[in-house]
């Protein structure tokens, strides 16, 4: 799963997390690649609560992957398989995305 959002405030963040914890969104998710956070407020809030709302999952979790809404943002292909390894740091796509 990724990621990301452009400026909401942490409280606004927080409440969006809380609601698709509750609703089960994340069930079955195996890992999660955190993106950019731009005018988000402070990146150590951010950190925080990410950690505190997604933690409890279990799964591996790669923060400051760099994609969103910022000008050197890299493209990730959507509804393919990736292979995340939070040790590492790295997001690696077995196909190519586009045949």
């Amino acid at each position: 799963m990724l990621l990301e959002d452009v400026t909401e405030s942490v409280y606004r963040l927080d409440r969006m997390l809380t609601q698709l914890l509750r609703t089960g969104w994340f069930a079955g998710v195996r890992g999660i690649v955190l993106g950019s956070w731009a005018a988000c407020g402070d990146p150590d809030e951010i950190r925080a609560l990410l950690l505190e709302r997604l933690g409890p999952l279990g799964v591996p979790m790669l923060g400051e992957f760099g994609f969103g809404h910022v000008a050197s943002a890299p493209t990730l292909p959507l509804g393919v398989e990736a292979l995340l390894d939070a040790d590492l740091g790295t997001l690696t796509f077995p196909s190519p995305a586009l045949t």
